[in-house]
């Protein structure tokens, strides 16, 4: 039924999918350019965490908080020769957000944390 339907969408299904939109726009928008290998596969672990996110699959706000440290790591060291920082400034709300919420996700999932709501 309809109301089951709208039940079942409690804090984490929004919370998810606002951290895998804010993953999205980071990895699409401000990637990371480095031909570092492991740059590389940050920016398309980032894009396979948004994926796990959306399709709630079991342990997606660990790989999306793993994902999200490893591009403010390359993201820091790229934003040394930048002269506008404004890029560098949007990417780490975004990708700090998002791994903040992801982590959250995980934790509470696990039974770490409990959320009030």
């Amino acid at each position: 039924s309809h109301k089951s339907f709208a039940m079942s969408r409690d804090w984490r299904f929004f919370a998810a999918n606002i951290a895998s939109a804010g993953l999205l726009i980071s990895a699409v928008k401000f990637p990371v350019l480095s031909e570092d290998p492991l740059a590389v596969l940050a920016g398309q672990l980032e894009l396979g965490a948004v994926v796990a996110l959306m399709d709630r699959v079991p342990g997606a706000g660990l790989v999306a908080a793993i994902s999200a440290a490893l591009s403010t790591k390359f993201a820091v060291a790229e934003s040394k020769a930048l002269t506008d920082k404004t890029p560098f400034y949007n990417k780490m709300l975004l990708v700090g957000s998002a791994g903040l919420l992801s982590f959250v996700l995980f934790l509470d999932k696990r039974g770490f944390v409990k959320m009030p709501f």
